[in-house]
């Protein structure tokens, strides 16, 4: 990382003709030494305290329970009882509000 990397090589043929590649700026590093764990399953079964799923009922999950049944449509409320007779208010000056436009007629 942040090394310039560059592939040259040596003697101008193809890698098929047994040629090697160098690669420039690259370091190369030793190889890992092994890791060595040692098991730790006896000392668990002596002790008894294995991870395990839990039993009793409080852990248990639920068994599924039915749905509630879906929400009723709500009957439509009447708003307005006119019985067919319908009133208007007619203020005596509503013509003032309006202008008048005069038709002239063509001749």
């Amino acid at each position: 990382m942040g090394l310039f990397a560059e592939k040259l090589q040596v003697d101008g043929g193809l890698e098929s003709e047994n040629k090697k590649w160098v690669i420039s700026g690259i370091q190369l590093r030793a190889p890992l030494k092994p890791v060595y764990t040692s098991p730790v399953g006896k000392e668990r079964d002596e002790e008894g305290e294995d991870c395990s799923t839990p039993t009793y009922e409080e852990a248990r999950i639920p068994t599924t329970l039915t749905c509630p049944p879906a929400p009723r449509k709500r009957k439509p409320s009447s708003r307005c009882n006119y019985n067919g007779v319908r009133e208007f208010f007619t203020p005596p000056d509503l013509e003032t509000v309006f202008i008048r436009h005069v038709e002239r007629a063509t001749s």
